[in-house]
């Protein structure tokens, strides 16, 4: 079933624990595929972890559970957060790059493909076998996930929450504050990931998640060239200056477009918004 909220479900509880089990199946069956294809294997579970803890978060003033699920699936993403940021950071470098050759940055290419093997290799085996477990001991303990309220009520806290944050964020990242810009991409991620769970209450909710997929992905490669930033800053080769300055220009112009996106994305005040989310809800709840 799709990650969101379903008119079978017989409330908001019993959604917590189907969306969590769906979303740990995938996650499980993402690692059995390790062997034959780490990055998207590892890639699929911290996707899944994500889901998961958008959901908690969304949740979390009426979830007793919260800080103990989130801690485990925060350790979990962890663990396999090098092997990931090692992948991607060779991938951003070759989307900057592009065809450009010289010695200077073919060394520098394979000093980063070695950062990733090594990366993989120590993934391999024993981390693999402890997000597995983790992966278990979650699914299990998910089937008693209790929540303290029902209804739209359970909801409000954690979307007002969430669309406030990412406002704040947003005019702070403005003033072109690059850690604003890194916490605006994680409470993106967030809405999306919540406009998705309600997305079958409101027809108009498709084109926001579209909207929210696009701004993600700005912020995400954003994200990406900053890291890269960082592991050329300071080097004096000629051709890693200019890569890096290259890194940079991209990395502006991305800004400048999130930016843009983000002014009409939250436009609309978050109170009016949640407003229009509730009527819409009880609406869907009564049809359905």
């Amino acid at each position: 079933m799709a990650y969101r909220f379903a008119p079978g479900d017989a409330g908001i509880e019993a959604a917590l624990r189907r969306i969590a089990a769906e979303q740990l199946d995938g996650a499980l069956a993402a690692l059995a595929s390790a062997d034959a294809d780490l990055e998207r294997s590892v890639h699929g579970v911290r996707t899944a972890t994500k889901r998961i803890r958008a959901l908690l978060r969304l949740l979390r003033a009426v979830f007793p559970g919260y800080s103990e699920a989130n801690a485990a699936l925060r350790t979990l993403a962890a663990r396999l957060a090098d092997v990931r940021e090692a992948q991607v950071l060779l991938a951003t470098f070759d989307s900057v790059a592009g065809e450009s050759g010289g010695k200077t940055l073919a060394a520098f290419r394979t000093s980063l493909e070695a950062d990733e093997q090594t990366a993989a290799l120590r993934v391999r085996g024993a981390v693999l076998e402890d997000a597995r477990a983790r992966l278990l001991a979650l699914r299990a303990a998910s089937g008693d996930w209790r929540l303290e309220r029902d209804g739209f009520g359970a909801l409000r806290k954690g979307l007002r929450r969430t669309c406030r944050k990412a406002t704040a964020l947003m005019a702070e990242a403005a003033g072109g504050d690059i850690e604003a810009f890194h916490e605006w991409r994680k409470h993106i991620k967030d809405h999306g990931f919540q406009v998705r769970l309600l997305h079958d209450i409101d027809s108009g909710l498709a084109a926001r998640g579209e909207m929210l997929g696009r701004l993600g992905d700005l912020l995400g490669e954003q994200h990406d060239l900053c890291a890269l930033e960082a592991r050329l800053h300071d080097r004096k080769e000629k051709a890693l200056r200019r890569l890096e300055k290259a890194a940079i220009e991209r990395r502006q112009s991305l800004e400048k477009e999130a930016l843009k996106l983000g002014a009409v994305l939250f436009e609309e005040p978050c109170k009016a918004r949640l407003r229009r989310w509730e009527r819409a809800w009880d609406d869907w709840r009564d049809a359905g």
